[in-house]
């Protein structure tokens, strides 16, 4: 309890003209209802704890009252009751697991986590699909701490034979632009069947204006600028006929993925064997994610090879046979951002001209020619410096060998020859003739002998 001072009385008493006594019971009449004020909050909190423990022990029931609440050609819009309480929507995190599977199928695909007790799917209606959702409680770790049973509805397919359905249904994009769709009319439908095609993007329901018959199946073109290639678009096939009603047809596609793109342009075959070609004009997607392949047909021998390349818009041949005609064409698809399933149209080709095969055996014999010539000059040239280095080479001086001819004679070679050598006192030089045969020449030469000296 506050304790009242006498100023704080008097003020009161000033401002208010009431007794001192009027004034405390007043304050203690307020504060009292401050501490009932507070007493309740801790109930609710208390209650509103006990409220969400008391949830979570408890069975969590499950989605009621399915229900579409909205559809446009395949496309279902759906809400549900979840049953759940304000306090425990405010306290813990809810999720909608939603699943389906069609009539003719055993296996229930998930789809979703939903946040909100309300979702929008596309299905192939014809086909008739059930669906489910449950109640699931996560804690603030996003594990989960319960969750209820499924709730399940089915979806009716329209009325109608499923043997009078159109089937065989494809469609093809072009150029980014305009889009041709085909189909089968159903087996039991009547010759005098009526189609209307009807596509639906972003939430805009348009009908096919433009029908065509090809190659015994109905048809509708669908003029550029209507198609969104960002955009999955939804179909509905609808016939109708004086004898029966006919089943409509449901199907939901990426266009980008039944894209034709237009061919590469501009292809040539350089002297070196290697390709050249240029992207298609008004196309600015990364070249990285197309594919491209090769056509080269040896036009002689009838044989095609084809090869595949990316990232850029040129190959080099190699192993081509030089001795026949070659044909070279390419075209290319979306394959590694998004992959379509077609191919484009093939490019202008361009060809191999063959070598000639005298030309060839021409080219081999001067090429041998020029290989002997080399040679020969080559040998030629060894040999000539072989001798020419026989012919420069030093003489040896003969001073080394005749020391006597160069030391007593001076090199006097003809005194050298006459032997003026000394000759001792027990040494004559007698002269000795040497008779030869007719056909020689009779030479004469001294020969020196020892005799002996008399006294």
């Amino acid at each position: 309890m506050d304790i009242w001072t006498s100023s704080q009385t008097l003020a009161f008493k000033r401002i208010y003209g009431v007794s001192t006594c009027a004034i405390k019971v007043q304050y203690f009449w307020l504060h009292n209802i401050v501490a009932d004020l507070r007493m309740l909050t801790s109930q609710i909190d208390i209650n509103r704890y006990n409220d969400t423990t008391w949830a979570e022990k408890a069975d969590l029931n499950p989605p009621t009252n399915l229900t579409i609440v909205d559809r446009q050609l395949g496309e279902v819009t759906i809400s549900w009751n979840d049953g759940l309480s304000e306090i425990i929507k405010q306290h813990r995190c809810i999720r909608y697991p939603f699943e389906y599977k069609y009539f003719d199928s055993h296996t229930w695909q998930e789809d979703s986590r939903l946040l909100q007790p309300e979702y929008m799917k596309r299905f192939e209606l014809h086909r008739g699909v059930y669906i489910r959702v449950k109640n699931v409680l996560l804690d603030e770790h996003k594990r989960t701490i319960k969750e209820s049973n499924w709730t399940v509805m089915d979806i009716q397919p329209p009325p109608g034979d499923q043997e009078t359905l159109a089937f065989n249904f494809s469609c093809v994009l072009y150029n980014h632009s305009t889009m041709n769709c085909t189909w089968n009319s159903g087996r039991q439908a009547a010759n005098d069947t009526q189609y209307k095609m009807y596509y639906r993007q972003n939430d805009v329901t348009l009908q096919c204006t433009h029908y065509m018959d090809v190659d015994g199946k109905k048809g509708c073109h669908i003029e550029p600028g209507t198609v969104d290639v960002e955009e999955n678009i939804l179909i509905c096939v609808n016939g109708s006929n004086s004898s029966r009603t006919i089943q409509q047809y449901y199907t939901e596609f990426d266009p980008q993925e039944y894209e034709v793109y237009n061919p590469p342009v501009n292809l040539e075959v350089l002297p070196n064997l290697t390709v050249k070609w240029d992207m298609p004009p008004a196309y600015d997607i990364n070249i990285h994610c197309f594919a491209f392949e090769l056509n080269v047909t040896d036009l002689d021998q009838g044989r095609t090879e084809l090869f595949t390349c990316r990232y850029e818009t040129k190959y080099v041949l190699v192993n081509i046979n030089p001795t026949t005609r070659h044909s070279v064409k390419v075209r290319m698809k979306l394959k590694y951002c998004k992959e379509t399933k077609f191919w484009s149209n093939w490019s202008n080709e361009d060809f191999i001209e063959p070598v000639q095969m005298f030309n060839v055996y021409w080219m081999l014999i001067i090429l041998a020619v020029l290989v002997m010539v080399v040679g020969l000059i080559l040998m030629l040239a060894f040999k000539s410096y072989s001798m020419l280095e026989l012919v420069l080479k030093p003489i040896p001086s003969p001073q080394k060998k005749f020391k006597s001819l160069f030391d007593e004679y001076n090199g006097d070679f003809q005194n050298w020859m006459n032997c003026q050598v000394p000759v001792s006192n027990v040494d004559e030089c007698l002269p000795v003739v040497i008779e030869e045969s007719p056909q020689t020449e009779e030479l004469g030469s001294f020969h020196c002998r020892q005799s002996m000296h008399l006294p």
